[in-house]
């Protein structure tokens, strides 16, 4: 069973990429990155604000959305100021300053859902809300 990990950063945002061969998004802060194959979702001041599966369907729009561009603009100036991992299902919740959290969803009961190394670890979103930690050398 996955015990709850908590991780306190104050560390500035730099960029959202998105892969379109591996379907991943990888959320880039100072020296953290935190890249993501699965479901996840941006809050803020506790609503929905987007959707990982949003990310190219044009909802009747002028153009498609454009997730990679809309955070690389939304998240600016804003820095990550802990990483839960939650108790039980392993999903990994991101919050930032202005009330901004991001929640990563464990999305696969056999595949990795999320990867991102601190503190000389890497910690793997395992299927099943498992999670790997492995030391770095």
């Amino acid at each position: 069973m996955t015990k709850e990990l908590i991780f306190k950063t104050d560390l500035p945002f730099d960029s959202v990429i998105y892969d379109k061969d591996s379907d991943s998004w990888r959320f880039c802060f100072k020296s953290i990155d935190i890249l993501t194959s699965g479901f996840w979702r941006i809050l803020k001041d506790g609503c929905i604000y987007s959707i990982s599966s949003d990310h190219g369907h044009q909802f009747g729009l002028s153009k498609p959305v454009d997730l990679e561009s809309l955070l690389n603009t939304e998240l600016v100036n804003r820095e990550l100021k802990e990483l839960r991992i939650k108790e039980c299902t392993g999903d990994l919740l991101l919050s930032l300053t202005d009330d901004c959290k991001i929640e990563i969803f464990i999305s696969s009961t056999g595949y990795e859902t999320y990867e991102f190394s601190i503190n000389n670890k890497r910690y793997i979103g395992l299927g099943s809300g498992e999670i790997g930690i492995y030391d770095e050398k």
